[in-house]
């Protein structure tokens, strides 16, 4: 995914997330005293009964796949501690929702490129990102669901992405022609920022600033071009964090 517009904003705080995994060798001494053929075939038979040991206590090794390093804002992508609260019922997710049923934005404010996020009174969203670069549309749209809410206190929620699915395939390339013939590139791209069993934080209008996480609030002042020293306090717009890719979704107030 191509976002090297948002890379040059976000330099200061831009790091390759990287994963490494530690082998163990298993080091064999040989005595150098010569071994009769009896000898030796009971060595063999002794060395490979150990290696199968070790190959099964040893756990098969994980792929992962790292965010594109081109937008990745977090050191590690190590999950925060959960966050402690009251556990919501379903009708008091659905009151929920009902007041913060709203399209929230993440957007630099550079490159011309955005993430929308569309939360219904159900608490069902809509995700739609594009972006344009050397030559193709990048978008990427996709439907999901937040559900497992827990309030941590008055101004504080946590809610759970329990589904998401998603239009395209990510890379999947296309071309559409415009109503004037031009043909235009599209390429299907990941989400940003949201993905399927994310656990988000919801701020509430109106939070003191000393409170929200200095991630959060920068997503407030790139696209405004405003010092963190300058956002009003307490802060004006409610909003969801993602703590693990340190991103943002705050309400667009934008006309």
């Amino acid at each position: 995914m191509k976002r090297r517009s948002v890379a040059a904003m976000l330099v200061m705080t831009a790091v390759m997330v990287s994963s490494c995994q530690t082998l163990t060798t298993v080091n064999t001494a040989y005595d150098t005293v010569p071994e009769t053929d009896a000898q030796v075939q009971e060595s063999t038979a002794v060395e490979t009964a150990e290696t199968v040991a070790v190959s099964e206590t040893q756990p098969a090794a994980t792929v992962q796949t790292a965010a594109p390093t081109q937008i990745t804002m977090s050191e590690t992508s190590e999950a925060p501690e959960a966050l402690e609260g009251e556990v919501l019922t379903n009708e008091q997710m659905l009151e929920f929702f009902a007041q913060y049923a709203d399209e929230y934005l993440m957007s630099s404010g550079v490159g011309g490129w955005a993430s929308y996020l569309n939360v219904s009174s159900s608490g069902s969203f809509t995700y739609n990102y594009h972006d344009f670069d050397a030559g193709a549309y990048y978008i990427c749209h996709a439907q999901g669901q937040l559900s497992n809410m827990i309030k941590v206190d008055d101004n504080t929620y946590t809610v759970e992405v329990i589904n998401m699915n998603y239009e395209h395939n990510e890379g999947e390339a296309w071309i559409e022609t415009d109503t004037d013939g031009t043909e235009i590139n599209y390429v299907a791209a990941d989400s940003y920022g949201i993905h399927q069993g994310d656990t988000l934080t919801f701020y509430v209008q109106e939070s003191a600033v000393a409170d929200l996480p200095e991630g959060y609030v920068v997503w407030y002042a790139m696209p405004r071009a405003l010092p963190l020293e300058n956002i009003p306090d307490p802060f004006p717009l409610s909003g969801f964090y993602n703590p693990v890719d340190d991103c943002s979704f705050i309400e667009d107030d934008y006309e």
